[in-house]
């Protein structure tokens, strides 16, 4: 089990370099102990949760941000256990820039992630992919990308299967941009 977290961790880290690059500041939803603020590549780093000493105390749902202000916002497995799904992605919407970018990783209930789903009873939304990307056109988002993620297969392999076995992957993971 310990083996199968420091993977996702790792997992988790690669996202954030990546998303993070080109990004001047980014806000983390759900920060925790802040584990992956060493991996932006951002200047500025905002993290922000309720509790575990987070930069900002606060809810998602009522973020005491300014408009416009966030170049990328990023949370690893926040919207599962938000009370008003809709009213914390019109937050993010909010205090991100025109253009800006969102990352948004969440277990994935139709896939091998549908354990982790519904084991964990703070997890009160359940997704799937479709789900995701429909709450997010919803709330005034664009998909730009679908990310792979626990496909422990090759590289060459996976781009060629992303399509396929995208439905059955463990975690939803979608880059959106604010319109």
């Amino acid at each position: 089990m310990v083996r199968y977290w420091n993977i996702f961790r790792e997992y988790k880290a690669v996202l954030t370099a990546r998303f993070t690059i080109g990004l001047e500041k980014v806000l983390e939803i759900g920060c925790g102990p802040k584990h992956y603020k060493s991996f932006c590549h951002s200047q500025i780093y905002v993290g922000i949760d309720i509790g575990n000493k987070p930069d900002i105390i606060a809810s998602a749902a009522y973020l005491p941000l300014r408009s416009k202000c966030f170049d990328g916002v990023f949370m690893f497995d926040v919207l599962e256990r938000v009370e008003d799904i809709d009213r914390v992605l019109q937050e993010c919407r909010r205090t991100l820039k025109v253009e800006g970018k969102m990352l948004i990783v969440s277990p994935n209930t139709l896939g091998f992630g549908f354990y982790d789903s519904f084991a964990d009873p703070t997890h009160t939304h359940h997704f799937t992919w479709y789900t995701v990307k429909k709450i997010l056109l919803r709330n005034g988002f664009k998909i730009t990308d679908t990310v792979p993620l626990h496909l422990h297969i090759t590289w060459p392999l996976r781009r060629i299967i992303k399509r396929v076995l995208q439905a059955v992957q463990q975690s939803i993971c979608i880059v959106c941009e604010r319109l």
